[in-house]
């Protein structure tokens, strides 16, 4: 069985941003379909089939997390994961993004090589929930993983509302931000669980 070619559709204004993503996507195999704003992306993810979203943030006209809500408000597009791909490097808006339903967050510059590990990443969940299911039923083992797995996301968010609580006590500026970066993991890993379980 010949392995599926994955549709990948990077929304960015800056065309040379475009070009740089749909080089590394080519050649790794990907069809990679670019548009320059955010109606166009609506658009195209309605009428086509899109296994993944590139999507900047910061966008005329339609910011990222505009054009993320009008993906998540409608049926044929509220399930195609999303990637931003941004500049804007703070926790706000990282946190923003996770929480919103977005399934992994990268900041510019990155490495090609980071940027195909965690393209991979997505596409290999993608193709796991298309292709997957298709010759096995519904056992008790899956159950049982359903269980662990729903398990592992309360203690996750157990610890997510504990770091919460902790970053208004007394820490330096380091341990400030260790707190974020652990938030952050366990939004980024109850997230991932999350794509796992649909």
């Amino acid at each position: 069985m010949m392995a599926p070619i994955n549709n990948i559709l990077i929304v960015d204004d800056i065309q040379s941003n475009l070009i740089l993503l749909d080089k590394i996507l080519s050649d790794e195999g990907y069809n990679v379909i670019s548009v320059t704003n955010g109606e166009d992306a609506i658009r195209y993810a309605n009428e086509k089939e899109v296994d993944l979203v590139l999507l900047d943030i910061m966008m005329p006209k339609k910011d990222g997390f505009t054009v993320f809500e009008e993906m998540k408000s409608k049926e044929k597009t509220a399930s195609i994961p999303v990637i931003f791909i941004t500049v804007i490097n703070n926790d706000s808006d990282t946190l923003k993004a996770f929480e919103m339903g977005a399934v992994d967050y990268i900041t510019k510059p990155f490495t090609p090589t980071e940027l195909r590990i965690r393209i991979r990443t997505q596409i290999a969940l993608v193709n796991a929930r298309k292709y997957g299911n298709e010759s096995r039923s519904f056992t008790s083992a899956d159950k049982e993983n359903d269980n662990q797995l729903s398990d592992l996301k309360n203690k996750l968010k157990q610890i997510k509302t504990q770091v919460l609580d902790l970053q208004n006590a007394k820490f330096n500026t380091s341990e400030k931000e260790t707190l974020k970066t652990i938030n952050i993991e366990a939004i980024e890993i109850l997230q991932l669980i999350q794509n796992l379980s649909k």
